[in-house]
C-alpha cells in the first residue's frame, strides 16, 4: 500500500510571470513617501527657521537687558549727572561689544534712582530680518533702574 502512494506523479505547478504587470507595491509606497515629504518638508523648514529667528531674538534681548543692567550698575559710581551718563554709556558699549548691531543709550536720573535705557537695532543680515517666518521687530529696547546710594 505504501508503494502505491508514492507512485503518483507530481502535479505540475502553474507558471508565474517573473514580474507582475502594472505598478508594484514597492513603487507605490516610494511614490507616497516622496509626496508626503514634499508636503511636510516646507513646514519643517519653517519650524527650523522659526527656532533660529526666535533663538537669536531671545539671545539679543537678554544681551540688551544685561547691558542696561551693567550701565545702570556702573553709573552709580559717577560723581555728577554728566559723569554718570558717560560711565553708563561706556559700560553699555563694553557689554555689547561682542554683539553686532547699533545701539543708543539714554540715561535719566531722579534724586533717588538712575535709569539707563538701551535701544538696540539688529544688523540687516540678521535672522530677525527673515521673510520666511513672522519675526519680531529688529529694534530691541530695554531699561534698568538702580537706586542711588543714600549719603
Amino acid at each position: 500500500m505504501l508503494a502505491a502512494m508514492t507512485a503518483f506523479p507530481a502535479l505540475p505547478r502553474p507558471a508565474r510571470p517573473p514580474f507582475p504587470p502594472g505598478p508594484t507595491l514597492a513603487r507605490e509606497e516610494r511614490g507616497a513617501a516622496i509626496i508626503e515629504m514634499a508636503l511636510v518638508l516646507p513646514l519643517l523648514l519653517m519650524l527650523l527657521m522659526g527656532m533660529l529667528v526666535y533663538g537669536q531674538y531671545f539671545m539679543l534681548a537678554h544681551s540688551v537687558q544685561q547691558a542696561a543692567n551693567d550701565g545702570a550698575r556702573a553709573a552709580i559710581v559717577g560723581l555728577d549727572a554728566a559723569d554718570r551718563s558717560a560711565v553708563a554709556t561706556r559700560a553699555v558699549a563694553r557689554s555689547l561689544q561682542s554683539v553686532s548691531g547699533s545701539h543708543s543709550v539714554a540715561v535719566s536720573e531722579t534724586n533717588e534712582a538712575i535709569t539707563v535705557a538701551v535701544a538696540f537695532t539688529a544688523p540687516p543680515d540678521s535672522f530677525l530680518r527673515s521673510a520666511l517666518v513672522p519675526s519680531p521687530t529688529n529694534v530691541i529696547r530695554s531699561r534698568a533702574t538702580f537706586e542711588l546710594p543714600v549719603d
